[in-house]
């Protein structure tokens, strides 16, 4: 007697588009052409290809209901809630000249974008740059060649040259490189694919692909924002480590669908034993089975009859009882799967997933076990640690297109949730309040960041000045033309106008506040 294994199905092997590849030469090409000097220039167009096919890369996010959600709250936490402009000078008198840049700026990035608000540019650039490792924010300039407007262009149609060393007007050494659109279903398709430059790359590069004498040609800028290594033709995900688990995940929820859809759901087997049910059994068992459901069929009984089936011929020593039938039903409910499969599996995806995003779970809606203190820590953390430096990232890059402008006192920056723990604060402020040590203007910012809005301090020296009260607990004056001795002058401090009226009343409850916790 022998035995082997039984197997079946394919071999489970790695799709090849989500195998990591050498980077390759597409198609070789370099240009020589004499700039507006007459000096001999070459620029290489050498096309690249990624280690990972772009295309697949963000098809898998769309499959992946953890890392969308990761991607989502990266998304929403950088760029979602949207720019703000500040001065770069603190403690300084507004003077005309950075209120002209402040106007300026301002009405530049209100005109950033005409087809939609340049918040969503800028997040869907960084929604590309997390689904595949690669963003492109593409640089439209006017006849003057000052920026006046951005747009995203979708990663998966772009690809990347080698890199090129070439000198600014300025005679500065930088690194650029170029890249080619190519997209079959878009109607401006060019056979050569629509080429772009570096921001900042002086090259005259046209669309075609074609280098001009002089001016600065009709090709575009682009950023070209990546994750990994700068000096790397493409970036890579930060979700490539558990890319594998990703894919098994999802196979295991297809497992599971099919098997709650077309998986055999058998309780039990009946058996017989020298016997076959009658036509009348079979009909009554097949109507049992299709009434299963309702409550109408609970509690009802099945009977079952059987006819004997006699041998063809006598066997030599059987008895009559090894030919008595019998009506055997065997249980197989302990052989069935009672829910679904890799559930642990599920969890652990999750876990790796999100420690490739360094992001807690409250951000992706699982925090059961969550305290209020154990979420604001990690809420804290997380902008410290994941959120606060790609938002300087990002403006940084933002401040970059307005470099022609020469802005001294102003800059874009990217605003930032509001996180402001009221009882560290009030623990804080309290004793020091008591103390006299803090004067009206110190809790200014605090106030602002409470209200969500810029709350400019009193003007008066006396407001730089703690408030000192006497054996009554009054306000001692400062000298100020007040109702009373002891009182401060709020008139002064806030104006006569309906705002100073809210502006005071919003103080006088935050004092009837402090008092009832006292």
């Amino acid at each position: 007697m022998s035995s082997r294994i039984i197997s079946g199905g394919k071999t489970g092997m790695i799709p090849e588009k989500v195998r990591k590849q050498d980077v390759a030469i597409i198609k070789k090409r370099s240009l020589t052409f004499k700039s507006k000097g007459g000096v001999d220039q070459r620029r290489d167009f050498t096309q690249l290809s990624p280690s990972y096919d772009i295309a697949t890369l963000r098809s898998i996010t769309e499959i992946s209901d953890i890392l969308n959600q990761s991607i989502e709250a990266y998304v929403t936490n950088v760029a979602g809630f949207g720019f703000d402009i500040r001065y770069t000078v603190d403690d300084t008198e507004e003077t005309e000249e950075m209120k002209e840049e402040w106007n300026l700026l301002e009405s530049l990035l209100k005109d950033l974008s005409f087809e939609r608000p340049a918040k969503e540019v800028v997040e869907e650039v960084i929604r590309h740059v997390e689904e595949c490792g690669n963003g492109y924010l593409e640089v439209i300039r006017n006849i003057k060649g000052e920026v006046v407007g951005i747009d995203s262009i979708k990663p998966e149609y772009m690809t990347v040259t080698k890199m090129n060393r070439v000198l600014t007007k300025d005679k500065q050494e930088i690194k650029v490189r170029y890249f080619v659109f190519r997209d079959a279903m878009d109607d401006s398709a060019r056979s050569s694919g629509t080429w772009y430059k570096t921001y900042g790359d002086p090259t005259p590069l046209n669309v075609n692909g074609s280098v001009g004498s002089e001016g600065n040609g009709t090709a575009t800028e682009v950023i070209h924002l990546k994750t990994g290594d700068f000096q790397d033709p493409y970036g890579v995900p930060r979700w490539i480590g558990p890319l594998i688990k990703i894919l098994g995940n999802r196979k295991a929820d297809e497992l599971n669908y099919r098997y709650f859809t077309q998986g055999r759901h058998i309780p039990l087997a009946i058996t017989l034993e020298n016997a076959q049910l009658t036509k009348e059994s079979e009909a009554t068992l097949q109507a049992y089975a299709n009434a299963i459901g309702g409550e109408e069929n609970q509690h009802k009984f099945l009977l079952l009859e059987a006819e004997k089936v006699s041998p063809v011929d006598d066997m030599v020593g059987y008895g009559e009882d090894k030919l008595k039938p019998a009506i055997h039903i065997e249980k197989l409910a302990d052989i069935l799967q009672n829910d679904a499969l890799f559930l642990e599996y599920d969890e652990n995806v999750i876990e790796s997933v999100l420690g490739a995003f360094r992001l807690p779970p409250i951000y992706v809606a699982r925090s059961s076990d969550y305290t209020r203190a154990t979420a604001e820590t990690a809420k804290e953390l997380t902008e410290e640690q994941v959120f606060q430096p790609l938002r300087e990232t990002y403006a940084w890059r933002i401040n970059s297109l307005f470099r022609d402008y020469d802005f001294k006192y102003v800059e874009v920056f990217l605003k930032a949730s509001n996180l402001v723990n009221m009882e560290d604060i009030k623990s804080i402020l309290d004793p020091s309040i008591n103390a006299g040590a803090v004067a009206p203007n110190d809790l200014r910012d605090i106030l602002g960041k409470v209200l969500n809005k810029p709350l400019e301090p009193f003007e008066g020296d006396e407001y730089n000045k703690p408030i000192l009260t006497n054996s009554q607990n009054n306000p001692i004056s400062y000298g100020l033309s007040a109702t009373g001795p002891g009182d401060i002058d709020l008139e002064k401090a806030y104006g006569s106008s309906k705002m100073s009226e809210l502006a005071a009343s919003v103080r006088r409850l935050l004092k009837e506040v402090r008092s009832k916790d006292e």
